[in-house]
């Protein structure tokens, strides 16, 4: 079992009962933290359908860790920004976690960024507003 074995690891994951009662059913990713050195990782379920689907088309294979070398498979940051629009959609604008990251992420990855895939699935899971206000928040910040 992945949580079993992820556990063998010396790090922290949500415990096996909590994946199965909150995680999975609501979407939510499942937490993997090494304490050691603060790395986190979200795991996520995919679905077969809609973004999901996509999202794992576009996935990229990258190095995780020098020593033991180990490779994972990581969401392209257009989808990582989907996804957290959505989760700040869904928290009703509660939570300024998602915002926070995604300035973050456009500060990094602003210049090689899909705009037209964000902006057709932003409209498709109904977050256009969202990610309209936060690029022109972006886009004004750098012009200063």
């Amino acid at each position: 079992m992945l949580i079993n074995h992820i556990e063998g690891c010396g790090v922290y994951v949500d415990p096996f009962e909590s994946v199965l009662e909150f995680n999975l059913p609501d979407g939510h990713p499942i937490n993997i933290i090494d304490g050691i050195n603060g790395v986190k990782a979200d795991v996520y379920v995919a679905r077969d359908t809609g973004l999901y689907v996509f999202a794992m088309q576009r996935r990229r294979r990258l190095r995780f860790y020098e020593s033991p070398p180990l490779d994972a498979w990581f969401l392209s940051p257009e989808d990582v920004i989907l996804y957290k629009l959505d989760y700040f959609r869904q928290s009703e604008g509660v939570s300024q976690k998602h915002p926070l990251d995604i300035a973050r992420m456009l500060s990094l990855h602003s210049d090689t960024l899909d705009l037209a895939y964000l902006e057709e699935w932003a409209r498709t899971i109904g977050v256009s507003d969202l990610w309209q206000a936060l690029w022109a928040q972006f886009q004004g910040s750098r012009r200063r």
